[in-house]
């Protein structure tokens, strides 16, 4: 028996939900045959791309598309400001050996940048390989569709601030 080619292996599906591992709304992806029919399909999550459903979602995936590039764009601008500004600052709390309470995640990133930028960025768009432990400067990559970038994280010790003695003498 022929050996498949791996084009035959999956199919194409147009997905009706965004999902983070698949992708975004209204976006064709191609998964193997047997995820589809047990997964997507009975779920509502996907159509197959046929030429009928692709000519009904044309115009949704049209407009899909052109929200994807405006987002990419926003990217791009946004990491022109975050590399301008030296990075993002993180400040947290740590020990006398200068080793961090709580670790720095994608998660914390993501919550950096919309409090900073005010922007909206998934955090499952930043793919670190472990979590950030220590004080210092890190690249962490980012990735959406073509855009491939390094965002600059800055984790510095968290300040205390002192009490006064007139403020301590008050109380």
């Amino acid at each position: 028996m022929p050996r498949r080619k791996p084009e035959n292996k999956t199919i194409e599906v147009i997905l009706l939900q965004a999902d983070k591992h698949l992708g975004e709304k209204y976006e064709i992806v191609r998964v193997k045959p047997i995820f589809a029919k047990n997964v997507l399909l009975p779920q509502n999550i996907a159509v197959l791309a046929d030429a009928i459903n692709k000519n009904n979602y044309a115009q949704k995936m049209a407009s899909a598309e052109e929200q994807r590039k405006k987002k990419a764009a926003g990217f791009d601008d946004l990491f022109m400001k975050i590399q301008n500004d030296n990075g993002i600052l993180i400040t947290r709390k740590t020990n006398k050996d200068h080793t961090l309470y709580a670790k720095v995640n994608e998660e914390d990133i993501s919550k950096a940048i919309h409090d900073i930028y005010g922007m909206e960025v998934d955090s499952h768009l930043f793919k670190l390989k472990k979590k950030i432990n220590a004080l210092g400067m890190f690249n962490v990559p980012f990735m959406y569709k073509d855009i491939k970038k390094e965002v600059m994280v800055r984790v510095e010790e968290e300040k205390e601030e002192k009490k006064s003695v007139k403020e301590e003498k008050s109380e």
